[in-house]
């Protein structure tokens, strides 16, 4: 048992759970229950397609991550960076990452009946192998190794939970897939810059390497406003969902539009004034305005309000409400207290005067 519990620490855990934080389905969960709003559903049979769903996206994660742990073995042993596999032998790696990607096998099955999936999942299998691995390596071609990993951690993943739903309404599928695109794009991007000086030194030929600090720079920032101005689209194709209740004919969604809207006008103004430093929403020690439209928002508020206007609809939803609250440790008053919302109200809330 001890053995089993290393094991899941280890690689499936690693780097502190980045599969889950990192991980497309999760960080965008709200599009699975915009599915659910879609149309009149079987909740006990949907219900149990999301968690075979997540758990086909945790283990697929898991492989591609740990592909690229393989594949880098040698490479951060000499860079000096941490790596899954330090330690063990190339044998071992090579079990483990088979082992995950049976795993992912397993889950996938339950999804084969649609032939898109299948399409699909094989495009998703090839780019997240040869991403890491030669003879092909995308990672280091560049502009090309930039649309590969994007692709392959988040965009494939959001086309495959469309096709696992049968879900083929053009706009909202166009609409969420490029707001996901987007947002993987800024998340790699940084990740490339955040490892510049490492990648320049071994010559290692990614996109921030080839095109330069700047210009990376500037299209980070370029992509991170493009990203809000996709949700925003986002949040007004939800509130135009005629599945949605409403009260006194007033949409579910309205609250939650427009408490994004004044988020992104009070961004807009307060960004124009600041570095790309200081809106970086990957700098985990800051919390701000643009952390949380890129995180806390889309990850944790966006998805608690719509699985609570489910749970209204159907009392099974539940569940997945108690799942996701623990998840997100929403029994934590301290975490509750300390999150950007919370510390927004407490600044504008008027202060008693003896």
């Amino acid at each position: 048992m001890k053995e089993v519990k290393i094991f899941i620490l280890r690689y499936l855990g690693w780097r502190n759970w980045s599969v889950l934080e990192y991980n497309s389905i999760i960080e965008n969960l709200f599009i699975v229950f915009y599915i659910g709003f879609s149309r009149e559903i079987d909740a006990s049979h949907f219900i149990k397609n999301i968690i075979v769903f997540v758990l086909f996206s945790v283990s697929s994660t898991t492989y591609g991550y740990l592909v690229n742990d393989l594949a880098d073995m040698e490479l951060d042993a000499f860079q000096g960076k941490s790596n899954t596999f330090h330690g063990d032998s190339s044998r071992k790696a090579i079990v483990v990452v088979l082992f995950f990607a049976v795993l992912s096998i397993l889950a996938g099955l339950n999804f084969t009946g649609n032939v898109i999936f299948v399409i699909f999942w094989l495009a998703w299998s090839l780019s997240a192998t040869f991403y890491s691995l030669k003879p092909f390596r995308l990672k280091e071609r560049g502009k090309t190794g930039l649309i590969i990993v994007v692709l392959a951690q988040r965009v494939l993943p959001i086309l495959l939970l469309f096709a696992a739903f049968k879900f083929s309404a053009w706009i909202e599928v166009a609409v969420f897939t490029v707001y996901v695109l987007f947002r993987g794009l800024s998340s790699d991007l940084n990740h490339q810059l955040e490892d510049y000086e490492n990648d320049a030194g071994t010559k290692t030929q990614t996109y921030a390497v080839t095109a330069g600090k700047e210009r990376s720079r500037k299209l980070l920032r370029t992509s991170l406003e493009i990203e809000k101005i996709l949700l925003l689209l986002v949040l007004a194709l939800i509130y135009s969902s005629r599945q949605l209740p409403s009260f006194k004919g007033i949409s579910a969604a309205l609250p939650i539009l427009v408490f994004y809207l004044a988020l992104y006008v009070y961004s807009l103004l307060k960004g124009m004034k600041l570095t790309l430093e200081e809106i970086n929403p990957f700098v985990s020690e800051k919390k701000h305005v643009f952390q949380f439209m890129h995180h806390g928002f889309p990850s944790v508020v966006l998805p608690l309000y719509m699985v609570l206007i489910l749970t209204s609809l159907y009392w099974q939803f539940v569940v997945i409400l108690v799942l996701l609250a623990a998840y997100r440790r929403l029994y934590s008053l301290q975490m509750i207290l300390n999150s950007y919302p919370a510390r927004l109200l407490k600044r504008i809330a008027p202060r008693r005067t003896l």
